[in-house]
């Protein structure tokens, strides 16, 4: 057990409404890192069922956990929230039905302390409800060497922010999360910490199981894929720092970006939601993103996804 007293190496920060069914695992999973001092600053986000009885179960037995009543009002309050509280050098937003490798803090630790990139970036393996491993590639296959920014604004290789472990001064720079966002907003903070600079790699283990929700993320977002406007891809457009980074490439790189999102949609309408559907819309989608046929390598990584999870 760490010392109560020392400065944690890490903050991780878990933003929970509703996750009885899940958490305990999720919080079992930190608990038993090979790397003792963090804390985990647990944010129950006005829960209906039994997950702020479960982590205060965890508070009476370690004290690195604690509880912080949230304010309701989305899950990017929630994370800043327990950023406020955060005392740790190392920041990591870890969801409520994750898991993380057992040495999975140790690695980020290893790769923070050298060098001055302002996060870590590691491999993600997708489960399902159940915990079982699903067959997929790693997003670290597409993380180029370097320009990692302008990667990042095209496509979103990060997937998860329980794989990006952040310097708590970078965190400081960039700013906090967006809460007027409801969806991509972990990208938008993402590409404005990725503006300092380009991010370290470890190695392809994962450090990451991400569950496959029906009810999470990828099944809100299959909605909205004619959509006019996709608000987190506007703020980057808006903002003056990625302006003058990019010049006039920045609209290039944000229609690519556009084009990605709109196949994640179509993907994620396959899975979680009607194929029919999602064949129709495809079809749509060839006439509005003509530009679709000059990324091959987005079609091959689409059709591979399409599995069932």
């Amino acid at each position: 057990m760490a010392n109560q007293a020392e400065t944690p190496i890490f903050s991780v920060i878990i933003p929970a409404r509703n996750m009885s069914r899940f958490i305990s695992e999720t919080l079992v999973s930190l608990r038993d890192q090979s790397l003792r001092r963090f804390e985990a600053l647990c944010v129950d986000d006005w829960s209906t069922d039994d997950t702020p009885r479960i982590i205060r179960e965890f508070c009476r037995s370690d004290p690195r956990f604690r509880l912080l009543p949230g304010p309701g009002i989305g899950v990017s309050a929630a994370r800043n929230l327990g950023l406020s509280e955060a005392r740790g050098r190392y920041v990591l937003f870890l969801d409520a039905d994750d898991l993380l490798a057992p040495d999975a803090l140790a690695r980020f630790a290893a790769c923070l302390e050298v060098g001055s990139c302002p996060a870590a970036l590691g491999g993600i393996r997708q489960i399902s409800v159940t915990g079982a491993q699903l067959p997929g590639r790693s997003n670290l296959e597409i993380v180029p060497e370097s320009g990692h920014l302008e990667a990042l604004l095209k496509k979103n290789f990060i997937v998860n922010g329980g794989a990006l472990a952040i310097r708590r001064e970078a965190v400081d720079k960039a700013g906090v999360y967006d809460a007027t966002l409801r969806n991509g907003e972990d990208w938008e903070f993402w590409c404005r910490l990725g503006l300092q600079g380009d991010f370290g790699l470890l190695d392809p283990e994962p450090v990451l199981f991400y569950r496959q929700v029906p009810t999470g993320a990828n099944y809100r977002t299959r909605n909205g894929t004619f959509a006019r406007t996709v608000p987190c891809i506007d703020r980057i457009a808006e903002n003056p720092d990625f302006r003058e980074r990019f010049g006039p490439m920045l609209p290039k790189l944000l229609r690519a970006r556009r084009v990605d999102t709109f196949w994640s949609a179509v993907r994620n309408e396959y899975r979680y939601g009607s194929r029919l559907r999602a064949l129709l819309i495809a079809f749509g989608g060839l006439a509005i993103y003509p530009d679709s046929f000059a990324r091959p390598q987005l079609a091959m990584r689409f059709f591979a996804s399409l599995r069932p999870s």
